[in-house]
């Protein structure tokens, strides 16, 4: 995830921001083995390493899990919105999920994806009798996953021949920037997007999306269930639904599991007490921190950030609530067992395992990684990883607080987390609670200058907090 850009300042009226629309799972129970060989190349120490997955510790005061991942939304203005619509309708067709499951590992939204026969049939919404038209379709996926959008896009053309569509693999923000441009020039063009939830709250606010209906994009067995609440909650705030999830991303913990039973440690941790405990042996073990964390910053560690305080009964985008403090002072305190390369660590990053740079990676996005490729797999040879993630996704939902100024607030959590965990110059977790106020205040003059005073008192009260859902 590239970090989100800015809604044009000087909007004084954005009193409710963008959902960046994120899913959270429980705790599943088991955790996922990896096919090492086909993860990375052996380490020359280890020769028989075992790496393994699972969706690590349950918080004090909740045991959920924040999801990412891109959603699917059309330009307003275009002059055949059934076209866009018909595109949009394929990409989320179950079969076209499954697959792009098997392909990239995001995780599918439609109930009937997780079938053994996924259905491939589509709502009929452009007739083979209209015009032909043009679709042009921006999409932020990796290049990684250039290959399977691009025969997607090959097949839907085969099926509909007056659908042509033109793709653009480019960045969340350069989407946001040629969608802009588009719609402030009066373009009647045919656009349909896949992009990241952190950015899609800017082309909503600035009036670039179109509504769009999701009972007809989503026929037949539907959402899960989760997703719908979403789709109901965006109805609910906006006056209608100007974006679907498309593509989820769950997080997970990856392990060195080899590691651990080395360190006398049998099975992962699944509390806070546990990790902290587990963290100190590894240090006596190996002589240095095993424990790696995205401390990269940009939109990765306020991220993982956001994770944890909420785990903590906190309200993160506060900075300073009873829980953002608490996750702040225990992870003060668990950066002293931080391996070495959690100030370069980021999304996909899993070869301080086989190094032996760190055995815990604290938290990791699969799909920026290939999970099926990587050999994915439950202990039980009956299950599957979909199976495992679809009973995640719902067990539980959070939501990431729907605030359009999101950036502001990862810029302000990276100066936190820089100030308090890389610095080195806080020297005890009890200067901890005055640092977090200051950082509270950055945000609410932020508000107050950018937004309006109101926008700023809301914020102060807390009406921002994580949405739950499940």
């Amino acid at each position: 995830m590239e970090k989100p850009v800015e809604p044009k300042k000087g909007n004084k009226n954005l009193l409710i921001g963008i959902i960046a629309v994120a899913i959270v799972v429980v705790l599943v129970g088991t955790f996922v083995g990896l096919d090492y060989k086909n993860l990375v190349a052996p380490s020359t120490s280890t020769s028989n390493q075992q790496l393994y997955v699972y969706t690590g510790v349950s918080g004090p005061a909740n045991s959920e899990h924040l999801l990412g991942g891109c959603v699917i939304a059309e330009m307003k203005g275009g002059s055949a919105p059934p076209a866009s619509a018909q595109l949009m309708a394929y990409l989320m067709n179950p079969l076209v999920q499954k697959n792009c499951e098997a392909a990239t590992g995001f995780i599918p939204v439609d109930k009937g994806s997780y079938t053994s026969t996924p259905s491939s049939s589509v709502p009929s919404i452009y007739s083979p009798s209209n015009a032909t038209v043009t679709v042009s379709y921006y999409t932020s996926m990796s290049a990684a996953d250039q290959s399977y959008v691009s025969g997607v896009i090959s097949n839907f053309e085969k099926t509909y021949p007056n659908i042509n569509v033109q793709v653009s693999f480019i960045t969340a923000s350069s989407i946001v920037e040629e969608v802009s441009s588009l719609v402030t020039s009066n373009s009647r063009a045919n656009v349909v997007m896949t992009i990241d939830n952190l950015d899609v709250g800017v082309l909503f606010y600035d009036g670039y999306l179109a509504r769009i209906n999701p009972t007809t994009i989503t026929a037949g067995e539907g959402t899960i269930s989760t997703i719908t609440n979403l789709n109901n909650y965006e109805t609910q705030v906006f006056g209608g639904v100007y974006f679907l999830t498309q593509l989820v991303n769950i997080p997970l913990v990856w392990v060195d599991y080899t590691a651990l039973k080395n360190a006398g440690i049998s099975q992962v941790p699944t509390t806070y007490t546990q990790l902290m405990t587990d963290a100190k042996t590894l240090d006596k073990k190996y002589g240095q921190g095993m424990i790696n964390f995205q401390g990269h910053g940009g939109a990765s560690t306020p991220t993982e950030m956001y994770q944890w305080m909420v785990q903590f009964g906190g309200n993160p985008m506060l900075f300073n609530d009873t829980g953002d403090i608490q996750a702040m002072e225990y992870i003060y305190n668990l950066s002293a067992y931080f391996s070495p390369d959690y100030k370069t660590s980021y999304w996909a990053t899993y070869t301080g395992l086989a190094s032996n740079t760190y055995s815990m990676m604290y938290y990791q996005w699969p799909g920026s990684v290939n999970l099926t490729k990587l050999g994915m797999k439950m202990y039980s040879s009956n299950d599957t990883v979909a199976n495992t993630s679809l009973a995640a996704i719902n067990g539980g939902v959070f939501l990431r607080s729907p605030v359009s100024w999101i950036s502001e607030w990862n810029t302000i959590m990276d100066k936190a987390w820089v100030k308090i965990i890389e610095s080195g110059s806080v020297t005890s977790y009890t200067q901890i609670p005055a640092l977090m106020t200051h950082y509270n205040t950055d945000m609410y003059n932020y508000l107050v200058e950018f937004y309006s005073q109101s926008v700023a008192n809301n914020y102060e009260a807390g009406m921002y907090a994580p949405v739950e859902g499940s």
